[in-house]
């Protein structure tokens, strides 16, 4: 019987594990904009700094995670409350054409930017045809 060789299922799938976290945990809405060069990706994060902001791109998997903090103010009750605070959470998989060392991330009005640029073996190369 001859020996297989190649990687198994099992060794392809990228195993994400969950969060843990106390109080509630959002899934932000996105946008994913797939350029020539380059992946951009668009995160609603209402109320996020850019401090409270964490983005892993590893192994082809990208995690995006965000904390919004409540803004109570001491010494007043709370008459009603629409707006929850927590945090948020997304991961996706990306593949590895990605360059994970040059990605550009912006937070502006609760809204997070990633520029990931492909790698450039995975970018479309075009073949210049000469005649004879």
């Amino acid at each position: 019987m001859a020996e297989q060789k190649g990687v198994t299922r099992a060794e392809q799938e990228v195993v994400v594990p969950e969060r843990m976290a106390s109080g509630p945990v959002f899934s932000p809405q996105v946008d994913i904009i797939e350029k020539a060069d380059s992946m951009v990706v668009l995160a609603d994060m209402p109320g996020v700094s850019k401090d409270n902001v964490e983005v892993v791109l590893e192994k082809g998997v990208l995690s995006i995670d965000g904390h919004v903090e409540g803004t109570a103010e001491s010494g007043l009750s709370l008459q009603r409350q629409e707006y929850e605070v927590g945090s948020f959470h997304r991961c996706f998989s990306v593949g590895e054409g990605l360059d994970a060392e040059k990605v550009e991330a912006t937070m502006k009005e609760g809204v997070l930017r990633l520029v990931i640029p492909k790698s450039k073996r995975h970018r479309p190369q075009r073949i210049q045809i000469r005649g004879e």
